[in-house]
């Protein structure tokens, strides 16, 4: 007896408009996009040429500090990259800042038109603090912690008994 065991997965398109946008590292970012049949034949149809050959860029925005409003940031930079690509690791941005990204298409006038915007991601840095709270809070832990274990000194499987702290004679 053979029994056919029905494969299960995970779709490879969801025929959706987004735009993700992950942290990886202090100095790299992940975008990954979709686009729906509806928005690629709008936008073919609008450059009069097919899918494949619309040319999509990804506009990186530096938003460090910002309530972005489309138009505000600090800087950006563009990228170009092929319409069927649905992912791309934007490499050497700077730690400790804020971006979002943009994939559009420039117009035959120069404008550039948002097509997907992705959400804003925040870089951690890439150096260690420095140690001036750190020292500071665990002075304070300590100090705390040995007051509490002068306060309690008697223990039973009941809780937990608050006694006067002990002198040594």
């Amino acid at each position: 007896m053979v029994v056919t065991v029905p494969e299960y997965g995970f779709p490879t398109r969801y025929n959706d408009n987004y735009l993700a946008l992950l942290v990886r590292d202090p100095k790299c970012i992940f975008a990954y996009w979709e686009f729906s049949d509806e928005q690629k034949d709008l936008v073919a149809r609008e450059f009069n040429c097919s899918w494949g050959e619309v040319p999509l860029i990804m506009r990186v925005y530096d938003l460090t500090g910002l309530n972005f409003n489309g138009q505000n940031a600090h800087s950006y930079f563009d990228i170009y990259f092929h319409s069927l690509a649905d992912n791309y690791y934007v490499k050497e941005i700077s730690p400790n800042h804020s971006y979002c990204v943009d994939v559009g298409v420039i117009t035959p006038d120069g404008r550039f038109v948002t097509l997907l915007r992705s959400n804003v991601v925040a870089t951690p840095r890439d150096s260690l603090a420095d140690g001036s709270g750190v020292v500071m809070a665990d002075l304070l832990d300590r100090l705390q912690l040995r007051d509490e274990q002068k306060q309690t000194e008697t223990f039973s499987s009941e809780g937990v008994y608050l006694s006067p702290g002990k002198e040594d004679n």
